[in-house]
């Protein structure tokens, strides 16, 4: 005798932790499955076919509730009242439940076919219509249409549940038959980019329609379609999170594409009369590019069904696969065509508007300035370190003083000052704020989070964090005429890289075109030529102007200190925070405490463009 598809003991179990609101996780035969991760009145359903396509089950799998079951029609008792014993529970608690079934149609059907009974939640069966046919925008040929029937279940098979009998539990059952053009039968090909696409979109689209018909026809209190989504992350996520991470730990991208004899350069290139291109040397890379490559490519991140993770970790392991090129190419001109992919290359409207910074605010001679040097400036850092400590304990930020770097950075929460360098007394508050109080607070941020990736860095967010740390400066009234003229500067020499100008070049029209003295010239220019000429210093002026726009936009600030983000993954961020995976930040920015400050990010929200952020006096 054949075994039942599921036993009586299971459906027991199943109620009885529906009752005590548990997750469920069951494994059922024929790879059939089923998982409510909390009492949520609906539920996902694919069942296989005989030939079973085990790509589109991916569709439903990574959701918060889903049920993969057997498409044999011996098995359809066991699976009917499996459901309908779900359906009577869920409905008893929230007056009403919906099962969404979906299934792959035949090759040459080029339809969304929505099949629901008519006149029953038509605001939901409309919102599913109009998602998809948003959706068919971007694939061409394939359309939407909409069939009032009672024959809710793909052809073959038999329905998992009649009208009376979905009545009689308080059951809403849609069909939703998908064209399969993500792949060729005749040469069986299976189209992987068009079907990651779809999937990210299906699942926004099912979680709109559902929460559409949650909030009409159920006593359901989500507030938002983000928080259907599972908050119980699969294993995956946290292997390829912390494997991508550990990759990253392994090296200091940033030290090892900058030179460690900058000082002796400056000199030689002084003493050749600013006409002979100065050599730089590099650290010794303590990493096998190469070896690390493999590494990278051996992460399972396409094992990672969540839509949004796998599309986060997609990105970022990108990210590092262009770090990992730069560095086996430092020192050549591939690099610069690599910092390209990685950091872009200066579009024209932002060339256009540092060239406006440089023609509004031309350079010009002040009163004798008041220095601190290093050692100061390290001072403040680590009594900044210290206020935010009493705030959270774990904020174990340290501050170094090197010989062999340029200028200061923060590196893995870190803070490195270069015994060279040296700042005007009046932009300490604003430097201090720039490097504690934005890179080293989002890494902490980070830290707090349970997902590395939020403390290493997100595909990106190098841009975000710069425009978030100049906007600082701005906030705490740090922003000087020569602080806007440098980022300007920096967005005129990546382009004067870009261009095929060597070294020369690039500081000569600093020097000689834009009336930078001989040091900051030279400065500039070191940083974009390092490595063999890299762009990302013109993430500076380009972060802030993108800031800027966002904040007059209604952009919230607040969200932005979640970590090391880039700009575009803010919406996700949200999904993620009202899926209940992030928790909340422990450290805000100190400057968001002052009046003075508020006063100034008010003035942001009002609209300032990037010429209206310096003093008055300045215009």
């Amino acid at each position: 005798m054949k075994e039942r598809f599921i036993q009586p003991e299971l459906i027991d179990e199943v109620i009885r932790e529906l009752k005590d609101e548990k997750l469920i996780n069951k494994v059922l035969p024929s790879s059939g499955k089923l998982r409510i991760e909390r009492n949520l009145p609906f539920l996902l359903i694919y069942r296989f076919r005989a030939n079973p396509a085990r790509q589109t089950v991916r569709l439903v799998v990574g959701e918060s509730s889903y049920f993969i079951a057997s498409g044999n029609k011996e098995d359809l008792e066991d699976i009917s009242n499996l459901l309908q014993y779900i359906s009577k529970n869920l409905s008893k608690k929230f007056g009403s439940v919906m099962f969404l079934e979906i299934w792959e149609g035949e090759s040459s059907n080029h339809q969304f076919k929505i099949k629901a009974p008519k006149d029953i939640a038509p605001d939901t069966v409309e919102t599913l219509a109009t998602e998809l046919k948003e959706l068919c925008k971007e694939f061409p040929k394939i359309g939407v249409l909409v069939e009032h029937t009672n024959d809710r279940h793909p052809e073959g098979m038999k329905p998992l549940m009649t009208i009376s009998e979905c009545q009689e539990v308080g059951c809403f059952l849609v069909g939703l038959e998908i064209p399969p053009f993500y792949r060729n039968v005749e040469n069986d090909e299976f189209y992987h980019l068009y079907f990651r696409s779809l999937k990210k979109k299906l699942s926004r689209i099912f979680r709109k329609t559902i929460f559409q018909y949650l909030l009409v026809q159920t006593s359901s209190d989500i507030e938002s379609f983000h928080m259907l989504g599972s908050r119980s992350l699969e294993s995956a996520v946290w292997e390829v999170d912390s494997q991508l991470t550990e990759i990253e730990d392994s090296y200091r991208f940033l030290l090892l594409i900058s030179p460690i004899n900058t000082m002796k350069a400056r000199d030689e290139f002084a003493k050749n009369d600013f006409k002979k291109n100065p050599k730089f040397l590099y650290r010794i890379l303590p990493v096998d590019p190469d070896q690390l490559k493999e590494q990278l490519y051996q992460i399972k991140v396409r094992s990672i069904e969540d839509p949004t993770l796998s599309f986060l970790y997609r990105e970022k392991r990108e990210e590092l696969d262009k770090q990992l090129t730069m560095l086996s190419e430092r020192g050549t001109k591939n690099f610069m065509y690599s910092s390209i992919r990685l950091y872009n290359s200066v579009d024209p409207e932002l060339l256009k508007q540092a060239k406006e910074i440089l023609k509004r605010f031309p350079s010009k001679k002040g009163k004798t300035l008041e220095w601190a040097d290093c050692h100061e400036l390290a001072q403040k850092a680590r009594e900044e370190i210290e206020w935010y400590r009493q705030f959270y304990k774990d904020f174990n930020s340290t501050v170094s003083i090197k010989h062999d770097i340029i200028g200061i950075m923060v590196s893995k929460g870190q803070v490195l000052i270069g015994e060279s360098f040296k700042v005007p007394q009046n932009r300490i508050e604003a430097l201090i704020h720039h490097e504690v109080g934005t890179h080293v607070l989002t890494y902490y941020n980070g830290k707090a989070q349970p997902l590395k990736q939020l403390y290493s860095g997100y595909a990106d967010y190098d841009e975000l964090q710069e425009g978030l740390a100049v906007l600082s400066e701005f906030l705490t009234g740090g922003l000087t005429r020569g602080r806007l003229r440098l980022l300007a500067a920096r967005v005129v020499a990546g382009h004067s890289l870009t261009e095929g100008a060597d070294f020369c070049g690039t500081f000569h029209e600093l020097h000689d075109d834009y009336g930078f003295d001989l040091g900051t010239a030279f400065d500039v220019t070191a940083r974009i030529h390092q490595g063999g000429g890299c762009t990302k210093d013109i993430i500076y002026l380009r972060g802030l102007i993108k800031l800027l726009d966002y904040l007059k936009k209604g952009g919230k600030l607040e969200p932005l200190f979640v970590g090391k983000i880039a700009q575009k993954h803010v919406p996700l961020m949200e999904e993620l925070n009202l899926r209940g995976i992030l928790k909340p930040i422990p450290l805000h920015p100190r400057y968001l405490q002052e009046e003075d400050a508020i006063n100034r990010l008010n003035k942001v929200r009002k609209g300032m463009s990037v010429y209206d952020l310096l003093p008055s006096e300045d215009h």
